[in-house]
């Protein structure tokens, strides 16, 4: 068996897509989203400014060798460096062999890692009066334990190659300009129990119970097989608040799927979770079960005015880029609606956009402005304060913004999957578009706000109009839903009164 660093990690971020990359059917697995082409070349630049910064003459097996794709060659290749000794290896991968005692039964595992770097050290090992410690470079700002695990499981390959005890390993975060010096003695005993853990359920071929989280699953190929799956069973996954611990404490209750739990009262659910959280299990379930809206909280008084301003931001994170603003004018007198756009066709449009952005929003003073997220309050404050708008303007501005999202939280129980935009405004009714089509999308076909990253990367890369274009149809239709989100609230405001 070969059991390679990118499948460990994927087994530990999630157990499932591990075992659906060994024995999954290829004819069930989707084709990858186009923003993983981004981020496969962030992780090369980000690679290639970390050997620049280590300042080394290196050598790739990946340009030395013809069969690239065979990882044994690339290793065996990685290991003819290491032992003539040369400065630095870039993209070398090291493999190492061993027996994993699984239910009582010897299993032999080859052990693969891909350092991004292998740096020469003055430490003796069985090359000579010299060895390599290895540099990993994932794209993360922040530090994470998968990361600290997986620099742990090269290093620990690498001991074992060189006949040596690496004390520490260095990761290079991005946006970093010094590396993160792990422990090697504190993180190898975690990975080598994760290693045992993967084996076990790769080799006895158990198939991990699913469990679908929106933030988690959204890049998986896998995600559509999972999704049908879990629908099909009903799987309390699906139920928003559920989390895993929380469904695995459901099943131990014989609670499985989401007809059982529809069955249970709430003093039962009370048994299990503390009062606050069996009254929102329970309040939640009752209205997918029933498909409708339960009131959890006082409605706040949703305003209203003859011309109402609908309002959704597209940013470019690794450019710290707001480069849409994109605005939906509703007027009510005339029944008639128009979208606007402030886009930034690079990063010195900023400013301009938002300037012209600020001079529409004062035309119309009394205008209350819907969103549905933090994000845009928070980008408000960021542009002002750094394009110096007065004081005034800016707290006039940001008196008029009125937060959907938190009013749907606050107050109520929806039949929905999960309080996204998208996921609501399609129980409303409301679908949006395929920008390179015009149909209608999918559920399992949805547009998102990393396809627009990726689009908007394609416009600066390319200069070709058609990128943004896709963007704007996108951005029209995160207002348009946000306006029929907020139809719905005045109409149910209505009904209370």
């Amino acid at each position: 068996m070969l059991l390679t660093e990118e499948l460990l990690f994927q087994y530990k971020r999630c157990n499932r897509r591990a075992f659906l990359n060994v024995y999954g059917e290829e004819s069930q697995k989707q084709p990858e989203k186009e923003f993983t082409l981004k981020l496969r070349q962030e992780k090369e630049f980000h690679s290639k400014r970390v050997l620049e910064i280590y300042n080394l003459r290196y050598y790739q097996p990946q340009v030395l060798i013809k069969d690239t794709e065979n990882i044994l060659k690339l290793a065996l290749m990685t290991e003819d460096l290491m032992a003539i000794g040369v400065e630095c290896i870039y993209q070398g991968i090291i493999a190492h062999k061993t027996i994993i005692i699984n239910e009582g039964k010897e299993e032999e595992i080859t052990l693969i890692a891909f350092p991004t770097l292998l740096i020469k050290q003055n430490i003796p090992s069985r090359w000579g009066n010299w060895s390599y410690f290895p540099v990993n470079t994932p794209l993360g700002k922040n530090i994470k334990p998968e990361y600290k695990i997986m620099s742990a499981f090269g290093g620990d390959i690498l001991n074992q190659i060189q006949g040596i005890n690496l004390s520490q390993t260095h990761i290079f975060l991005k946006n970093k300009y010094k590396p993160y010096h792990l422990n090697l003695n504190m993180w190898i005993s975690s990975s080598r129990d994760l290693v045992r853990e993967c084996v076990s359920m790769l080799a006895n071929k158990n198939e991990p119970e699913i469990f679908i989280s929106r933030q988690r699953c959204g890049f998986c190929q896998w995600y559509q097989s999972c999704y049908s799956l879990a629908k099909s069973q009903q799987n309390l996954s699906l139920i928003p608040g559920i989390s895993q611990k929380k469904q695995e404490l459901l099943i131990k209750n014989n609670i499985t799927n989401f007809f059982s739990l529809s069955q249970v009262t709430l003093s039962d659910l009370k048994q299990v979770f503390d009062v606050e959280i069996a009254n929102n299990i329970y309040q939640q379930t009752q209205s997918l079960f029933t498909s409708k809206a339960i009131l959890k909280n006082i409605l706040p008084k949703i305003p209203t005015n003859n011309i109402e301003l609908y309002f959704d931001i597209e940013a470019e994170p690794e450019r710290n880029l707001d480069y849409l603003l994109g605005v939906l004018l509703v007027n009510h007198q005339t029944q008639q609606q128009k979208y606007y756009t402030f886009l930034a066709k690079n990063i010195e449009e900023e400013e301009n956009i938002w300037q012209e952005f600020v001079t529409f929003i004062n035309q119309y003073e009394n205008a209350p402005i819907f969103h549905y997220s933090p994000y845009e309050v928070e980008t408000i404050k960021r542009l002002g304060y750094l394009y110096k708008t007065p004081s005034s303007q800016l707290k006039s501005i940001l008196s008029r913004l009125f937060d959907l999202h938190k009013t749907v939280i606050n107050s109520f129980f929806l039949p929905v999957e999960n309080y996204s935009l998208k996921s609501i405004a399609n129980w409303l009714g409301f679908h949006w578009r395929n920008p390179k089509t015009g149909k209608t999308l999918s559920n399992y076909d949805k547009v998102g706000g990393d396809q627009c990253v990726f689009w908007y990367d394609q416009w600066l890369q390319t200069g070709d109009r058609i990128w943004l274009d896709y963007i704007l149809i996108y951005n029209e239709d995160d207002c348009l839903g946000t306006y029929e989100l907020k139809k719905w609230l005045t109409k149910y405001q209505d009904k209370l009164a």
